[in-house]
């Protein structure tokens, strides 16, 4: 049985702000605009595959969608982006979120990319920007904007103006839906504030989980460019992805802080199911022999009652992330250039 618009816009979120606004939204508007920025800092990794199954959900659920690649704010981030570098990288970014839409089978027609620098200097845009910052504190703004801005001790101003661009991006974008990783749940929240008092609705938002590192409790925290150790890059060779998942903190029958029981529940079952498709573990038959899933909710059981072990369950996983990141390693293996181009260090 198939999902209702709501029902696909909902589907492994961790909030939606506000659902009743959501619910009027898809009664007025047959096809909506939801967005979601992307800072093309460091590479993209396989964490980044859970907001990109949430961009297929929308434009299945009859949104128009627009794919930001917010070049300025890689920038204005304490630089994590060279100015000199922002055209490769944004390049890449593009490339790389394409290619994963296209790695998941998304249809991808009503999907548009944009350039954060081809509006952000726009009057009316820089005006907005300008007003809202009348009315807030750089306390508020920093608090807003702690889980995605690098302040340090010695903040630039940069890291401020970040979040109030990102506000007024919205607006910019004609964006019905402001989508993002949970961590993006304090600008918005700004937005949500500031934008009605300078004559804007507020906007929409959809948060989405961010998956855990594969370090899982030895460290923590989500899956990030920063953190090698606990990350799987896109552009990762087979050997090098077998290797990380076969590391991974995925201790038997625990599931809290368990990336790869993560990675199961938000990328795998929901591209089994739309794929209409099994979850396989092969395995030796003296251990079972080979057993199929058709619920995270069935393997999470058979986990925690430590009927699946867990390297059965990573050798699957790994098998699974491979067929995913094999069409993007061939296509980046025709444009190393490219690469070079925009991570030089690398």
């Amino acid at each position: 049985m198939g999902f209702s618009p709501f029902e696909l816009v909902k589907r492994n979120t961790q909030e939606i702000v506000s659902e009743d606004e959501l619910k009027g939204l898809l009664m007025e508007k047959k096809h909506p605009t939801a967005y979601i920025g992307y800072a093309p800092t460091g590479m993209l990794h396989l964490g980044h595959f859970l907001p990109i199954l949430k961009v297929s959900d929308f434009l299945k659920a009859g949104f128009n969608f627009k794919f930001l690649i917010a070049n300025l704010h890689a920038h204005l981030d304490d630089q994590k982006t060279p100015w000199s570098l922002l055209d490769a990288r944004s390049m890449v970014y593009e490339e790389m979120a394409r290619n994963m839409l296209n790695s998941i089978g998304a249809d991808i027609t009503r999907l548009k990319f944009v350039k954060g620098s081809d509006f952000q200097t726009e009057q009316q845009y820089s005006l907005d920007v300008l007003r809202m910052s009348a009315l807030t504190t750089l306390s508020r703004v920093k608090r807003a904007a702690s889980e995605v801005v690098r302040f340090g001790d010695e903040p630039k101003m940069g890291g401020f103006i970040y979040p109030l661009m990102q506000c007024e991006d919205v607006v910019a974008l004609e964006a019905d839906v402001a989508f993002g990783g949970n961590d993006q749940r304090g600008i918005y929240m700004l937005g949500r504030e500031l934008l009605p008092e300078i004559g804007h609705k507020k906007p929409l938002c959809v948060f989405s989980p961010l998956l855990p590192s594969f370090t899982g409790g030895r460290m923590g925290g989500k899956m990030s460019s920063s953190e090698n150790k606990g990350k799987v890059g896109l552009l990762d060779e087979e050997d090098a992805v077998n290797k990380k998942v076969n590391d991974a903190h995925c201790p038997e029958g625990i599931i809290k802080e368990n990336g790869v029981m993560a990675f199961v529940e938000y990328i795998i079952f929901p591209l089994k199911y739309d794929q209409g498709k099994k979850f396989k573990i092969e395995r030796n038959a003296k251990f079972g022999g080979d057993v199929e899933y058709t619920s995270y909710r069935e393997l999470e059981k058979d986990f925690i009652k430590k009927e699946l072990h867990p390297m059965d369950l990573k050798k699957a996983v790994s098998r699974e992330i491979n067929i995913l990141l094999e069409p993007i390693r061939k296509n980046f293996s025709k444009k190393k250039d490219l690469l070079k181009e925009a991570y030089p260090e690398k």
